[in-house]
């Protein structure tokens, strides 16, 4: 959708990546137990349903996972970062859902909030995760209310309605970093 010269991060995908490490796996495995492994054919896997069914409930366990998941997405993204500026792309555009939650640890020269109503958050979370209301209030109330984000941001773009809606508020901005 942005097209040319534009290099994109996902924390998301990183996080992913970051807990298929074996060494990530197994510090997850002695910090939250086996309970939390799945099998895929004859390999296992941390699974990321019965992790966040644990973290949710606990902020102390998040707060563990986030030590041992965090580093490693930073890293991610720096070498990110890096090779966006080798290959001399013209954005290097990075999702960092929990960009305030996480403090002043990720550096970036603008802020792009993508907010959306509790509501729209919450049906989304059900239709594409699959997620009960119970954890969808769990992984909202521990991240910071949409409001706040919103003050904080260099930018907002509103993400309630429809994908076109989305899709011409993202070609908007980005015509305007190429005017810039």
């Amino acid at each position: 959708m942005l097209g040319h010269g534009v290099e994109i991060f996902s924390s998301d995908e990183a996080a992913r990546s970051v807990m298929d490490e074996p060494g990530i796996q197994a510090l997850l495995t002695s910090t939250f137990g086996e309970s939390i492994l799945e099998m895929a054919g004859s390999v296992s896997h941390v699974s990321r349903t019965k992790l966040r069914g644990l973290v949710f409930q606990d902020k102390t366990a998040r707060d563990k996972l986030e030590t041992i998941i965090h580093p490693g997405v930073l890293t991610a993204l720096e070498k990110g970062r890096k090779q966006a500026r080798e290959a001399e792309a013209e954005l290097f555009l990075a999702e960092v859902p929990l960009h305030y939650e996480i403090g002043a640890s990720v550096k970036a020269d603008l802020v792009i909030v993508v907010a959306s109503s509790r509501t729209v958050q919450a049906r989304r979370l059900m239709e594409r995760r699959g997620l009960d209301d119970a954890i969808i209030e769990q992984i909202l109330r521990s991240q910071w209310p949409i409001e706040p984000k919103v003050e904080k941001a260099d930018m907002v773009i509103w993400n309630d309605g429809d994908l076109a809606a989305f899709e011409a508020q993202v070609l908007t901005l980005a015509r305007q970093f190429r005017q810039a």
